[in-house]
């Protein structure tokens, strides 16, 4: 098969391919496409008993055929698909004919001949052909031998291909393990814990009237706190595994704060479940879909925080 590559830009080329070929921006396709609209692996083309047939192969903007978009269309020469901005036009074998149909007008029809589009040419009327005189008699010659009949050339032997070149379909862009709502609703938690650590520790220094050396411990205090919540904060977004582990430490000892002991122990056992750990590790079989579990634990996590702050002021007015 020969295929006529044309850019945007005005730039052309052909190439020539046998057997089953992969489109796509990919370095390993058999047909590389310079295209940003283009997808990695963007289209299949197949040599089949019945011909060349061309399908997507979950392409993000798909393939057209003669400008009508297609999952699946046979090629026949002639024929000009468009991936993203290139066109591809199937070109034709050595003594091959090719009909170039008007847009719209059905080819198959004309194929068929006059008996599927009609006999509509006007006959000539019959007339008698005139009585010839006899000839005389003519010496016979012999017949010019006849040309012999024009042979296609011979087909490569069709190169066999992978399996997974078949099959392959380019994954979605953007894909990845999805974000548990639990630790969603912990990261959030650890932004939020930046500016109040902040203020505490300042406030703090102001209340005690500490001195130069009070003012530069808080200061440091405040960066170190500032530093620990946006970087949990980061990490638990980006499902980060040291995250994890940091943030199971900190629940360790939270345990031994009294008003947050609940909340402590929620998140530990929230964060040794295989699910979560399954998570953060990227596994392939981690569960994207929704968990009642979640929100189980997201509800329970925000009323031991709410038990704990309210604890704590209580043991403020009290002191």
């Amino acid at each position: 098969m020969r295929f006529e590559i044309s850019y945007a830009g005005g730039t052309t080329h052909e190439v020539e391919l046998h057997g089953t070929c992969v489109v796509g921006r990919d370095p390993a396709c058999d047909i590389v496409l310079n295209d940003s609209k283009c997808s990695r692996r963007h289209a299949i083309v197949e040599d089949g008993p019945d011909g060349l047939v061309i399908r997507d192969s979950g392409s993000a903007n798909g393939i057209y055929v003669n400008g009508k978009r297609v999952e699946k269309a046979p090629l026949r020469p002639g024929d000009t698909v468009r991936l993203g901005e290139v066109k591809l036009r199937l070109l034709a074998e050595i003594g091959e004919t090719v009909i170039v149909a008007p847009e719209g007008l059905d080819l198959d029809a004309i194929q068929g001949g006059p008996s599927e589009l009609g006999d509509t040419a006007p006959k000539p009327a019959h007339t008698p052909a005139p009585e010839a005189a006899p000839a005389p008699a003519a010496v016979s010659a012999p017949l010019a031998p006849a040309p012999p009949p024009r042979q296609s050339p011979p087909r490569a032997p069709v190169r066999p291909r992978p399996a997974y070149a078949r099959e392959v379909r380019e994954p979605p862009r953007g894909a990845g393990p999805a974000r548990p709502a639990t630790v969603s609703l912990l990261a959030g938690l650890w932004a939020l814990f930046v500016p109040v650590a902040v203020a505490g520790a300042l406030l703090g220094a102001a209340r005690l009237s500490a001195g130069v050396l009070g003012w530069v411990l808080a200061a440091a205090l405040a960066v170190v706190l500032a530093g620990l919540g946006t970087a949990m904060a980061l990490g638990l977004r980006a499902l980060a595994g040291w995250a994890r582990h940091l943030q199971v430490a900190t629940a360790a000892v939270g345990l031994l704060v009294c008003p947050f002991t609940l909340a402590s122990a929620t998140v530990l056992l929230y964060m040794t479940r295989p699910e979560v750990k399954a998570a953060f590790e990227g596994a392939a079989g981690a569960r994207t879909g929704p968990d009642s579990a979640e929100a189980t634990f997201a509800l329970s996590l925000v009323g031991m925080l709410v038990l704990g702050l309210a604890l704590t002021a209580i043991a403020v007015l009290v002191l």
